[in-house]
């Protein structure tokens, strides 16, 4: 199982020196860096220097990833992104990427492209994300596609720990998972 943690909007670069050690110290393998203030910050690259020093794979979203393509980061699209998807495949067919997908056929397509991780979500209704307007994905779905692809498949949405452990339970199979509140906090309690 590979933990992702997912760096919520209002991360800025002196909290995320500090809590680099911390997502470390909580087994996390990779981080997406999708902050504002962390995407936008001039030392960007010292913090993705700081992720591989501290053995954990930065993810970049393909807009910033293009322009630190020489570092050990993977490049991230949302489902929307076909288009600089295709760009990135010819460009760089070699390099890993990461995808969000919000059904399993998404996912399929996904994964036949080449994708090292397709982030599946929601799983449940997400604790950063009120009112959201899609449905939780169905768990027979969940369970069909991480047979096929194992920890390769990132769930994600309303992921906590004690419900990592419900959806081993529930799945049998092994799977990755990804969060924002789980890892920074703001859930409602």
């Amino acid at each position: 199982m590979k933990i992702f943690a997912i760096t919520p909007n209002y991360l800025n670069p002196s909290s995320f020196y500090k809590l680099i050690r911390r997502v470390e110290e909580m087994g996390v393998s990779h981080i997406y860096l999708r902050s504002p203030f962390l995407l936008n910050y001039q030392g960007l690259s010292d913090l993705i220097d700081l992720c591989l020093k501290s053995n954990v794979t930065p993810v970049l979203p393909y807009e910033r990833w293009i322009t630190l393509r020489g570092k050990d980061v993977l490049c991230h699209f949302k489902e929307k992104d076909k288009i600089s998807l295709d760009i990135f495949l010819k460009q760089f067919p070699l390099h890993g990427f990461t995808s969000s997908s919000h059904s399993f056929d998404s996912a399929e397509i996904m994964f036949s492209k080449g994708a090292d991780f397709v982030f599946l979500s929601p799983v449940f209704q997400p604790y950063s994300k009120k009112n959201y307007h899609l449905k939780p994905l169905e768990l027979k779905g969940m369970k069909k596609i991480t047979e096929k692809y194992g920890e390769r498949v990132v769930l994600l949405g309303g992921i906590d720990f004690n419900r990592v452990k419900e959806l081993k339970s529930k799945l049998g199979t092994d799977f990755s998972v990804a969060g924002i509140t789980m890892f920074f906090g703001d859930k409602d309690d």
